[in-house]
């Protein structure tokens, strides 16, 4: 019996967290951080970390925690609410920014790596695989 199909997904999934945090090291961010700076920056909304912890599935207390590393690292900021004072939005910060680009640049050099021997109709096909089962996942 060939190999299932989660599993290779589990395998895949391993192998690329690896050779994330490696890229990512090097700037001194994890995974997940690296995560969480992209979503602000690509939402500009000012998001909260209850939202982010729901959009994450994590608990509001990693988040939290994820949140204040990135602070004591200076990459984001927690401002007040303008309309609900209990409520602290999340924003990057110039060095969050800056960060995030040598980041954003380390993750394409190793996507080359990883996908450099693949034609550009195949990774379309591959990513619009991906988004099909993450968009069913979300459904379950």
């Amino acid at each position: 019996m060939p190999a299932r199909t989660v599993y290779l997904v589990k395998r895949i999934e391993t192998e690329i967290t690896l050779q994330m945090n490696k890229a990512l090291a090097e700037y001194g961010v994890t995974l997940a951080q690296y995560i969480i700076l992209n979503f602000v920056n690509d939402n500009q909304k000012d998001l909260s970390s209850a939202q982010l912890s729901r959009r994450f599935k994590m608990t509001p207390q990693s988040m939290n925690e994820t949140v204040t590393m990135l602070q004591k690292k200076e990459m984001v900021v927690k401002n007040v609410d303008a309309e609900n004072k209990r409520i602290l939005r999340i924003s990057l910060t110039e060095n969050g920014i800056e960060v995030l680009g040598f980041c954003n640049a380390a993750i394409d050099t190793l996507e080359q790596k990883l996908f450099g021997n693949i034609s550009s109709e195949e990774l379309s096909v591959f990513r619009k695989v991906i988004g099909t089962v993450l968009e069913t996942t979300r459904q379950n």
